[in-house]
């Protein structure tokens, strides 16, 4: 029996989930049990250093980028986790979704759907067809941000004249944004006091106009009344319903993706 679930699990699509800024993965069950049941795939959830119970290390951007980057390479090189790195999202809210879009980059970086005839003792071949490794099915961000900077000119605009002498952050997911590829869900709550609206919608017009161009699948799904961490239970079935109809989206355009690779190669 546990083989034969271990065979269902690797036919279901696996989304990693990166949290927001406040408290830590056991808080966000409720949401992965409901994305669970609506949208048939694995659910694993990330904790970064420094959270939960997370080794005490320092906690900064840098250090969440190469937990990110650690989690990409796990996902790919150990082959017993139950997880089809063909078919693998990432979701991140707030925070997390900053987090999503490095990881995005980092996969980007990983893999492509043209053939390469690099090798590096970095990457190692995980299919036939000579990929570094498969392309990253989606990326779903929630109520996120441009970037730190442009945090603090809504938040704190009186201190917003001295922040390149006191941030310590940087995370510029804006200038991620029109770089990448990658089908891309926006989710986001019209209500967000916390997050600007305008972010989330000064992200998707970035990606649009961006490497976007060449990306078939970039979709927003705007819920009227979402605010910052509630959006998910704001936006009932509709919300569900969007996430599911953009990972099919998602699916054709990868397969489309590696079908005219193959006619053209």
């Amino acid at each position: 029996n546990n083989n034969n679930n271990n065979n269902n699990n690797n036919k279901l699509p696996t989304i990693l989930f990166f949290h927001g800024n406040a408290g830590n993965i056991g808080m966000r069950l409720p949401n992965a049990i409901q994305m669970y049941h609506y949208l048939k795939a694995n659910i694993w959830l990330i904790e970064y250093r420094g959270f939960g119970d997370s080794d005490d290390a320092v906690i900064n951007e840098a250090g969440l980028k190469m937990d990110a980057e650690a989690v990409w390479n796990y996902a790919h090189d150990n082959r017993n986790n139950n997880v089809d790195p063909k078919r693998l999202f990432v979701f991140g809210r707030s925070l997390g979704g900053a987090v999503a879009f490095h990881f995005g980059q980092y996969a980007q970086s990983q893999s492509t759907t043209t053939p390469t005839t690099t090798t590096t003792a970095t990457i190692t071949s995980t299919n036939n067809n000579n990929y570094p490794y498969p392309p990253l099915a989606g990326i779903i961000v929630e109520n996120t941000f441009l970037s730190i900077s442009e945090m603090v000119n809504h938040i704190m605009p009186y201190v917003a004249p001295f922040k390149s002498l006191i941030l310590r952050m940087n995370w510029n997911s804006g200038a991620i944004a029109p770089t990448l590829g990658i089908p891309t869900l926006f989710l986001a709550g019209a209500k967000d006091t916390l997050v600007p609206h305008s972010h989330m919608l000064e992200l998707f017009d970035r990606m649009k106009n961006g490497n976007g161009k060449n990306n078939l699948v970039v979709r927003m799904h705007v819920v009227k009344n979402g605010t910052h961490n509630e959006t998910w239970m704001q936006g009932g079935r509709g919300y569900w319903m969007a996430i599911r109809r953009f990972m099919g989206e998602a699916f054709e355009e990868v397969e489309r993706r590696v079908t005219t690779t193959a006619t053209t190669t």
